[in-house]
């Protein structure tokens, strides 16, 4: 297909061929979007009812800012503005007098938030669609000033499901419709993989299956996808692919530890004999289902195609802009804490492991704090960002790496005093659950002993839930209208020494 960049932006007139939206004074705009950056951790009050209040109230105060400096408000702000009959992104200008229609597509968790924050921008939108895990970060302004050109959808997470499917061929319906003359703006957050799910080769049921096969083993994020991404027509650059020779800019908040733009408008490096190592890797033989095997090999022996990579990307005419990761919520964290007087270090924003061992780690280095002032003397502040995983046993109980990270600290820092550990899923919910994460002082251990919910007995059932829970220590923040991986603060005090 023939690929096309659109004019540069000049003043000229709009035709609106989609439903005309008025937009709202800048001033008014932004005074809207202030208002709405208001992620606040809902427990506040139990979480601080424990040992280390002051630590404790750092602590929740410095993730619930780093989480506010992210909402897709403030990210926007860099990368988006509307003047006239201009759009620009990224530096980028298009001139809204030479496009026919304007399709928007958002999907991913904290999707509804970012695309949302997008058609506020934009006005003759001829169609609009969100796939979300939670579609209450959807703004309701935004629904009722659109109708019937936006489809808001729920779709399943971290297992695809029918509505993911469903969800799938909508948006493939879209790309059908997308000419030459259109431009299309994707808002593409962490999920996508799984709320959005278009079967090729092999059916929903199979791709749900070794998709929950890998999640038990402890497979990482950038393993488990590509997998899913071989064993899609949408994912791995595809959709890119579908919607030429329409113009394509993507904004993405990246959730993955390599840190690259990812997703189905974006170049993906794995192959199909890197998704094939991965099952024969893990112990999931009888969740494989032969026609996940079939393909996957058949793809290795060369008999289809590869996934789009940066060479093919850059014969289509789509722009893939990142415009968060897991540098700015770390980094935001830490700003926050040099606030509150903490000496602050962002150790690493790509830390991936078993979860419990991520929280041992992380204790021993606050230990290390307190005993040998290093790295750092206290008052400091240790913030670290990725993504870790859980080896699921066969009786699992309730939880999410995040909890479990919490646990792992906690049973590492029983008994010494000064030191409170966070652990929050960006998105505000960790694993299968409705919790954002934990928090874990040096008393979190005896506690949960005198409550009868001993954390060693909660790592090995993989049932942190139930144990934080218990405690009030378990993080609530519900949606967060971002997705940034995993975000970790420990401090350190004085009082420590």
């Amino acid at each position: 297909m023939e690929s096309r960049t659109l004019e540069p932006c000049v003043r000229g007139g709009y035709p609106r061929r989609g439903p005309t939206v008025s937009v709202a004074s800048e001033d008014r705009t932004f005074r809207q979007e202030r208002e709405r950056v208001t992620v606040t951790i809902r427990n506040r009050d139990e979480l601080l009812d424990g040992a280390e209040p002051a630590l404790r109230a750092d602590a929740i105060d410095i993730v619930d800012s780093a989480l506010a400096a992210v909402v897709p408000e403030r990210l926007l702000a860099e990368v988006l503005a509307r003047t006239d009959d201009c759009v620009t992104i990224d530096g980028q200008r298009y001139d809204l007098a030479s496009i026919d229609d304007v399709f928007v597509v958002g999907v991913g968790k904290g999707s509804g938030a970012l695309t949302s924050a997008v058609l506020r921008r934009l006005d003759g939108v001829t169609e609009a669609i969100i796939v979300e895990k939670d579609a209450s970060t959807v703004d309701p302004e935004v629904i009722d000033r659109f109708g019937d050109a936006l489809a808001v959808l729920e779709a399943g997470h971290p297992i695809p499901t029918e509505a993911s499917q469903r969800a799938a061929e909508r948006v493939l319906g879209l790309a059908e419709r997308a000419g030459a003359d259109d431009l299309v703006v994707c808002c593409l957050t962490g999920g996508t993989s799984a709320l959005l799910s278009a079967p090729d080769g092999v059916d929903l049921e199979a791709i749900a299956r070794v998709t929950e096969a890998l999640l038990r083993a402890g497979a990482p994020i950038e393993e488990l996808n590509a997998v899913r991404t071989h064993l899609s027509e949408i994912k791995g650059g595809r959709l890119a692919e579908r919607l030429a020779p329409a113009t394509v800019v993507s904004l993405i908040v990246v959730d993955e530890v390599a840190g690259e733009p990812w997703g189905p408008t974006a170049p993906n490096a794995s192959t199909y004999a890197d998704a094939l190592d991965v099952v024969d890797r893990y112990d999931i033989e009888a969740s494989v289902p032969p026609t996940v095997r079939e393909r996957l090999e058949r793809g290795a022996a060369g008999e289809r195609s590869e996934t789009l990579d940066r060479d093919a990307i850059a014969g289509l005419p789509v722009r893939n802009v990142v415009i968060a990761d897991a540098s700015d919520v770390c980094l935001a964290a830490a700003d926050e804490a040099r606030k509150r007087g903490y000496e602050p270090l962002v150790l690493s924003t790509r830390i991936e492991g078993e979860a419990g061992e991520v929280g041992r780690v992380h204790a021993g280095i606050g230990i290390d704090v307190v005993e040998d002032g290093r790295p750092l003397e206290p008052p400091m502040a240790l913030v670290t960002g990725g993504e870790t995983t859980v080896t699921v046993g066969e009786e699992a109980g309730s939880g999410g790496p995040n909890q479990e990270t919490a646990l792992g600290f906690a049973e590492k820092i029983g008994g010494w005093p000064g030191i409170v550990g966070a652990f929050v899923g960006t998105d505000g919910t960790d694993g299968p659950t409705d919790l954002a994460g934990g928090l874990a002082t040096g008393q979190t251990r005896s506690r949960a002993t005198a409550a009868g919910v001993p954390i060693a007995d909660a790592l090995e059932r993989n049932d942190a839930a139930g144990t934080l829970t218990e405690l009030d220590d378990a993080i609530v923040t519900g949606p967060t209208a971002t997705n940034l991986m995993d975000l970790r603060v420990v401090l350190v005090d004085d009082a420590a020494e």
